[in-house]
């Protein structure tokens, strides 16, 4: 049932506004970048490659499953909030609707209709001329069939039995 609350109603609500979840967490990608950036200065310094390289990858990798985690769960809200936010603006819309808009929508799905049904005879108009092509076609092997046979007449009868 659609309200006309413009703010979602919430069984739990969510103790921060989404803004500064979603800066919470570019701030976050943010600073894993810059420790990457440092881990690629430390090269400098002649620290192994491979240990470097796989400390870049354990960063990348808890970026990964932070980004994956706070995401999943935020998704539920978000689409909690699509629901109620479509339902709100679908409301709104109703409101202001033109009842001739109705109308006219009805007066075009009738002229859909009615093509779809000229389309269908058509297309059945094009099924009963090639059965009757096709069925001409048979009767026409048949009779050429049924003329090359000998009739019953033309063969010899055995008169000795």
């Amino acid at each position: 049932m659609a309200t006309d609350q413009v703010t979602p109603r919430r069984t739990h609500p969510q103790p921060y506004p989404k803004p500064a979840l979603y800066e919470a967490i570019a701030n976050l990608n943010r600073d894993l970048g810059l420790l990457i950036a440092d881990f690629d200065r430390l090269r400098e310094f002649r620290f192994k490659r491979r240990d470097i390289d796989a400390f870049i990858a354990k960063t990348e990798h808890l970026r990964s499953r932070v980004n994956g985690e706070l995401l999943e769960h935020q998704l539920a809200r978000e689409l909690k909030d699509e629901h109620h936010f479509w339902l709100l603006d679908k409301k709104f819309e109703d409101r202001y609707e033109d009842p001739n808009d109705v109308l006219i929508g009805a007066k075009r799905r009738l002229e859909e209709m009615a093509s779809e049904e000229r389309h269908a005879l058509q297309e059945a108009n094009r099924i009963r001329e090639r059965r009757q092509r096709e069925e001409q076609e048979l009767q026409e092997i048949i009779g050429a069939s049924a003329a090359s046979e000998p009739s019953p007449s033309d063969t010899p009868m055995d008169l000795d039995n």
